[in-house]
């Protein structure tokens, strides 16, 4: 079934058409399938989109010019060359809840990732940015 024919099927304000329950007044040019659509294939592109987007928004922040690396993995590290003023906290001034995200798995396994695409002996730290305003680098020392 084309696009153009689901098109013709499909009234705005029923169901979408791929069965997932969603009702809405438009279809995606896309996917043909209504916006907001919750099935697996339409979530994973939402998904796919808002990562790259970030992607993109991050490879400036950190001071990367031209083209946004389509593979982060592949890309160089960034000689982020600024002056830093850190606060150092430790003990009870550490909220609980920062111990807690570092310590968890989605941390963990992105901590990781981003240390097994560091180039062997480009002496790069590993890093973890989130929305685009936080960077969270490993110093210490691998031994």
């Amino acid at each position: 079934m084309s696009l153009g024919t689901l098109e013709r099927e499909w009234q705005p304000f029923t169901p979408c058409p791929c069965g997932c329950g969603v009702v809405a007044g438009k279809l995606s040019m896309k996917t043909g399938h209504v916006i907001g659509c919750k099935c697996r294939s339409c979530i994973g592109l939402r998904n796919r989109r808002k990562g790259q987007k970030n992607q993109a928004l991050s490879h400036r922040r950190l001071g990367g010019q031209g083209f946004t690396p389509t593979n982060e993995e592949s890309a160089r590290a960034y000689d982020v060359k600024v002056s830093i003023q850190p606060e150092h906290k430790t003990g009870e001034q550490v909220p609980k809840s920062f111990d807690k995200f570092v310590s968890t798995e989605w941390f963990r396994r992105a901590l990781s990732q981003a240390e097994r695409a560091i180039p062997a002996g480009s002496g790069a730290l590993a890093a973890v940015t989130i929305r685009s305003q936080f960077c969270i680098i490993d110093i210490r020392r691998k031994p």
